[in-house]
């Protein structure tokens, strides 16, 4: 391992911590007494995301029942260079928050209108009234459900609301965001309904107001999936991939369906950037989920490369030695929590051994290219699926993208 990745591996180690955490817990908590700002922060919210509008359902409970003081920041777009397919994320998302809508009993989006322009200059007037929440949740219902009118702006308003418009697209960027329906409290980033347990658990050790729909996982029936064929697009560079492969295999088990899993190339090689911000968040992101689930997580060496394209060429080798599993699991720990470098052939003979891989075999599997024709199979059977991004998952017409929606298959599964 050359000094620059040890000393990346040792970054990530100490910004993954939890003592480094917990740390900022402290310092953003102090920082809100010392100016009478307790229990303050900031949600970021924008028309035409219907994840912004399932959140808004929900703030106002939220706020009602613990400490907590959120103000609306209203934007108008994402940034660019952090979502290269934003069509493909636009249509996703409304099928994404009908499923989300029915599991936590909340009204679902059906159809955005045509008039998100609109849209945001009125929740951001609303946004500026001392009671915000409930004339917000009026027009996102407007919007995305009932098609009604807008409430209309009066004209010598508008060139104000749309400065204030763009002072908050600007705000948002320099605070290190890239996603809305965002809530930014103390220290830390709660994407969407998916992470608002982990702000709940910083007002309340008992029941939660809302709690993740995982709680139920294979709790349905052994064997209802028996005769299905569940796809796992995945990659070994995505820490989502490494925390849901030992998930998925259980419940891949549990439910006696047939698991596919299909490599991809990490979204950089395929020409869809992942900036430093984005990677950032991840990185955090991330780590508080493997902790949930009692997965080791942070002292990464970045299979970038040649580290990826080992992996992927001794795959199918292993795979076809009944090793698959055992070999993911142990490629993905090896670079997400031990640090250890794939690049380095001595660090691959290592593992394989350990696996019982007959080296010999492995060191022809590395010269061997017929991996990247499948890679490439796997990235356009994912575009059709109007996909971009690992991990997803399908099975029959369930098409579902994320470690976090792995609950969503188990629903299905056990109602098969």
């Amino acid at each position: 391992m050359t000094i620059k990745k040890r000393l990346t591996s040792l970054f990530a180690r100490w910004y993954t911590s939890d003592k480094r955490r917990a740390k900022l817990y402290r310092h953003a908590e102090r920082q809100l007494a010392r100016q009478n700002r307790q229990g303050q922060g900031d949600c970021y919210l924008r028309a035409d995301d219907p994840y912004s509008y399932l959140l808004s359902q929900l703030i106002p409970r939220l706020c009602e029942s613990y400490p907590l003081n959120l103000d609306p920041v209203i934007v108008t777009r994402l940034p660019d260079n952090c979502y290269p397919e934003q069509q493909l994320l636009a249509d996703y998302a409304l099928g994404d928050c009908q499923r989300l809508a029915a599991a936590y009993g909340l009204e679902p989006p059906i159809k955005r209108s045509a008039m998100s322009e609109k849209a945001n200059l009125a929740l951001c007037k609303a946004a500026q009234q001392p009671d915000p929440w409930s004339t917000i949740a009026t027009i996102f219902k407007a919007l995305w459900v009932t098609q009604e009118a807008i409430p209309g702006i009066h004209s010598h308003e508008i060139a104000e609301l749309r400065k204030q418009l763009q002072d908050n697209n600007l705000l948002m960027a320099k605070r290190g965001h890239y996603l809305t329906a965002m809530i930014d409290y103390a220290g830390d980033k709660y994407w969407g309904l998916d992470r608002l347990h982990y702000l709940e658990r910083r007002f309340n050790d008992g029941e939660l107001l809302f709690p993740y729909p995982d709680q139920e996982m294979l709790a349905g029936p052994a064997g209802t999936g028996k005769g299905k064929s569940l796809s796992c697009y995945f990659s070994i560079r995505s820490p989502y991939s490494y925390i849901l492969l030992p998930r998925l295999f259980a419940l891949a088990d549990h439910y006696k369906c047939q698991l596919d899993l299909k490599p991809l190339l990490p979204m950089v090689t395929r020409g869809l950037p992942v900036p430093s911000v984005k990677r950032f968040y991840i990185l955090l992101d991330v780590k508080r989920e493997a902790n949930r689930y009692k997965i080791p997580f942070g002292y990464i060496s970045d299979p970038l490369g040649k580290g990826v394209e080992n992996a992927l060429a001794l795959h199918d080798y292993a795979k076809s030695m009944g090793k698959e599993r055992a070999f993911l699991l142990a490629i993905t720990k090896a670079c997400w929590s031990e640090g250890i470098d794939l690049s380095n052939t001595k660090n691959l003979h290592s593992i394989c051994r350990q696996l019982e891989l007959d080296w010999p075999s492995c060191e022809q599997a590395l010269q061997n290219d017929n991996w990247r024709s499948v890679v490439e199979e796997n990235r356009q059977e994912l575009y059709e699926y109007g996909l971009w991004g690992v991990p997803a998952m399908t099975v029959d017409s369930l098409v579902v993208w994320g470690q976090d929606r792995l609950w969503m298959v188990d629903r299905y599964l056990r109602a098969c």
